[in-house]
């Protein structure tokens, strides 16, 4: 990771969606505005596409539901990660808090209620 510390990712993340809340911006469209916001830090690597979806799952598992197109995408980068790549690029520390960060988020997002409605309601 060339631009961004672990934590400090995830801490970014969680700092911009609930910057949004703040402008009273609703869960769902807060939740788009901060995946559109990292959708570039996802692409610079395999680690950031990890970090960001497993933050995002966090977040999305404070919800009351889960849009099926966020639980598709974080079981998808979730899933296809082998975490032994990752030896070398992470502290080992890192890689066992991820691990199990990512454990969490797939618990709780898979157990939830599905929305199939892609519409954000904005006021």
């Amino acid at each position: 990771m060339d631009d961004w510390e672990y934590e400090e990712l995830f801490e970014s993340v969680k700092e911009n969606y609930y910057n949004y809340l703040k402008k009273k911006l609703s869960e769902k469209h807060a939740l788009a505005r901060t995946s559109y916001d990292f959708e570039t830090v996802r692409n610079e690597g395999i680690i950031e596409n990890l970090i960001v979806a497993t933050a995002l799952g966090e977040i999305i598992s404070s919800h009351k539901q889960v849009f099926i197109g966020n639980l598709n995408s974080i079981n998808e980068t979730i899933n296809k990660t082998n975490l032994n790549e990752l030896h070398g690029k992470l502290l080992e520390k890192e890689i066992n808090d991820l691990a199990k960060k990512m454990k969490i988020v797939l618990n709780s997002l898979n157990n939830m209620p599905i929305d199939y409605n892609s519409s954000i309601d904005i006021e």
